[in-house]
């Protein structure tokens, strides 16, 4: 899937030269329309000549005379200028290639000039257009130099940057740990310098590397808080909302996916951005292979790859090629598809980038499989889930685990085919938080009680024809003797008649009997789908470690209390508890040791809560009580209590864990909130009173305050 370009990879030029892109954009346009050429891909062209003119302009102003000339009236400081104006230029006509060499040779004379200032600017710039053209390890090393430099000049912005830089190399590398700590940071030092450009960049990025760690929920909430954001920024409208449609086509809500792609299109069209406008419609490419409109993805991703290969954008030109390659797997065109995919795969081990190699990879397995080569699809998706299983891209490796599992099907290798299924479903419970078994289980209960209903409706039925055929026969024996009656002495009569009747009552006892006993199986069979019922519900409103409710259990018990809060204008104080230290914890002595502490820590959070609270387990080592009765003004002393008894049953039952046995607790009061209060901006109070708890130095309680 393609991804939403960060700092380094948004191709904005700075904004003196905005004037000169779109100058430059306007002509090349009318000099394409005055020519009346019939290019299928006008932006591709737009993309050539914008190429063209920027060799020139190098060419012209970049050597010879012209540095001769800057060399006479200003020195090395003048021809440093020129070169660096020059590759300026190129970047606002997006031609990555002659800005970095004009970049680079200007840093030449910047480091022989110990010109540290001018230093950074390039190192920064030549980092942005080292990731463009796929050189990582060239854009790393600029960027680790642009922040020390950075640290050296006291430049906190010039470190976001270079941050962020690092933060995207990283996250195309497929080291997507390093890339959230490096937006992170990013992002804090934004913050801390009031840059709301940066903020929304460094956000954006932080929510691509969340969406590929298949964490949808905090890639949503970073990507719409990067959108409240940009009325500041609006030039980069357009990769936010490609980013959201990304998002959004992921957790498959492909209606909210095509609406944000509708918008994304519209503003790169608006800002007449080749560069712009083949990110989009690249990604857009892959929504559509998804929907199955495979000829309007075959459209979208060519029209991509030639704007991205006029460019010499290596990275995007891979991607293209990946749904390009899609397409024309789903039209059947699977050798011009292999060929296209062969390409990218080849692109992606030269820029080492992970994602190219194992879509790559999976298309090349889907094209195998098709073709009946499952020894060709076996060695390749064997080693597309060798190399996603050293990675966090979840996505992918779910993906890879059910190409497997249908390989091996098709194979009639029952048991690999049932281990690879066992690893898709753990892998998207992984990413979206479902627990598979449990809807399993859901539905063979529910598939149980609908057979045992009907074995209820077949048992009435066969009693309906048992007393029907009683009847007939009761009408029969009636019948005869009525005629031997009739025909016979009285006394011959009365005793063959107390014969008969006799025989009929011990047959009608024996039925009544049978149907005492199929009763009694009944009852005993609702009973034991009473049980399972009742367990079911335990399990899946319950957290199976704390045996405490659950995330979604807490989250609709916490709706319901503050509905009738609300109506009622009761007083409601949230507790948002996180153990202190716990990657810590399960570093130094295991996870099981670290779920013993989870455990302990909530029974004794348990023991101080009332009955008619409310308690759950919010998400790792977080946890959430709700306090029914406790007025606001006594829930720091409440907090407080509960804090130092955590910390006392913790020291006495789990001794090793010294002085890493302790909780921090984040207070939010109803009544400080200002109305209407929904669920999340409650828990959002809760939340921002722990992450100053945290700050203070974790071990302590603290209110929100608005």
């Amino acid at each position: 899937m393609r991804t939403l370009p960060g700092a380094a990879e948004i191709r904005t030029p700075p904004e003196p030269r905005g004037l000169l892109v779109r100058s430059g954009v306007c002509l090349l346009l009318c000099l394409a329309s005055a020519a009346g050429k019939a290019d299928p891909y006008p932006r591709a062209e737009l993309a050539v000549s914008s190429r063209q003119l920027a060799q020139t302009l190098a060419t012209t102003l970049g050597s010879g005379f012209s540095l001769e000339i800057a060399n006479l009236f200003g020195g090395s400081l003048a021809r440093q200028h020129l070169l660096g104006f020059v590759g300026d230029s190129a970047a606002a006509l997006d031609v990555p290639p002659v800005a970095d060499a004009l970049w680079s040779r200007a840093l030449a004379l910047a480091v022989v000039r110990a010109d540290a200032p001018a230093e950074l600017d390039l190192e920064e710039m030549i980092a942005r257009s080292a990731t463009m053209l796929g050189d990582y390890d060239r854009a790393r090393d600029a960027a680790q130099r642009a922040s020390t430099l950075a640290r050296k000049l006291d430049d906190r912005n010039a470190q976001a940057q270079a941050e962020n830089a690092l933060g995207i190399v990283e996250r195309r590398r497929g080291h997507l740990e390093q890339a959230t700590e490096h937006q992170q940071k990013a992002f804090a030092l934004f913050v801390a310098e009031g840059n709301e450009t940066g903020q929304i960049r460094a956000l954006t990025d932080l929510g691509t590397v969340w969406r590929d760690r298949g964490d949808f929920a905090k890639a949503l909430q970073v990507q719409l808080d990067a959108a409240t954001r940009s009325h500041s920024d609006s030039d980069r409208l357009e990769y936010l909302y490609r980013n959201l449609g990304l998002l959004y086509r992921d957790i498959e809500d492909t209606h909210t996916s095509r609406e944000y792609f509708k918008r994304a299109i519209s503003e790169a069209i608006q800002r007449g951005s080749p560069t712009a406008y083949s990110t989009v419609i690249g990604s857009y490419a892959s929504l559509l292979n998804d929907l199955g409109d495979f000829a309007g993805a075959r459209e979208a991703s060519s029209e991509a790859l030639a704007i991205d290969s006029a460019l010499d954008d290596r990275p995007h030109t891979g991607l293209d090629l990946l749904e390009l390659g899609r397409a024309l797997l789903g039209l059947h065109e699977n050798a011009e598809a292999e060929r296209h995919l062969e390409q990218a795969l080849k692109l992606g081990r030269e820029l080492q980038q992970r994602e190219i190699i194992a879509r790559a990879l999976l298309y090349l397995t889907q094209a195998a499989i098709a073709d009946g080569d499952s020894l060709r699809a076996r060695g390749t998706i064997d080693e597309a889930i060798a190399g996603l299983e050293a990675t966090h891209l979840r996505q992918h490796l779910a993906q890879a685990y059910a190409m497997r599992e249908q390989l091996a099907q098709s194979e009639g290798n029952p048991q690999d085919a049932l281990r690879y299924a066992h690893k898709y479903l753990q892998a998207r419970e992984e990413m979206i938080g479902v627990r598979t078994s449990r809807q399993l289980a859901a539905l063979e209960v529910q598939h149980e009680r609908t057979n045992a209903e009907q074995r209820v409706s077949i048992l009435a039925k066969d009693n309906e024809l048992q007393a029907a055929r009683l009847e007939r026969q009761k009408l029969v024996r009636d019948t005869a003797l009525i005629i031997i009656l009739g025909l016979s002495l009285t006394l011959i009569a009365l005793f063959y008649r107390h014969r008969s009747m006799r025989r009929f009552n011990l047959a009608l006892a024996q039925r009544n009997k049978e149907i005492l006993e199929a009763s009694a199986k009944l009852d005993s069979a609702n009973a034991a789908l009473r049980v399972q019922a009742a367990e079911l519900e335990r399990a899946a409103t319950t957290d199976s470690l704390t045996q405490i409710a659950n995330r979604r259990h807490l989250l609709q018990k916490l709706a319901d209390r503050l509905m009738q809060a609300g109506e009622q204008g009761r007083s409601v104080v949230m507790l948002l508890i996180d153990f202190d230290h716990f990657k810590a914890i399960n570093d130094e002595h295991g996870h099981l040791f670290g779920d013993q502490v989870l455990a302990t820590g909530a029974r004794a959070i348990g023991e101080r809560l009332s009955r008619g609270d409310l308690f759950g387990r919010y998400g790792g080592e977080e946890f959430v009580a709700v306090l029914g009765q406790c007025p606001s003004d006594q829930a720091l002393a409440f907090a407080d209590a509960v804090r130092e008894h955590v910390m006392a049953r913790l020291t006495a039952a789990l001794p090793m864990l010294g002085s890493k046995g302790t909780v921090s607790i984040g207070v939010a009061c109803l009544a400080d909130l200002p109305p209407p209060v929904d669920m999340s901006s409650f828990l959002d109070a809760a939340d921002q009173a722990l992450y100053a708890a945290k700050h203070a130095g974790r071990n302590c309680v603290r209110r929100y305050a608005a």
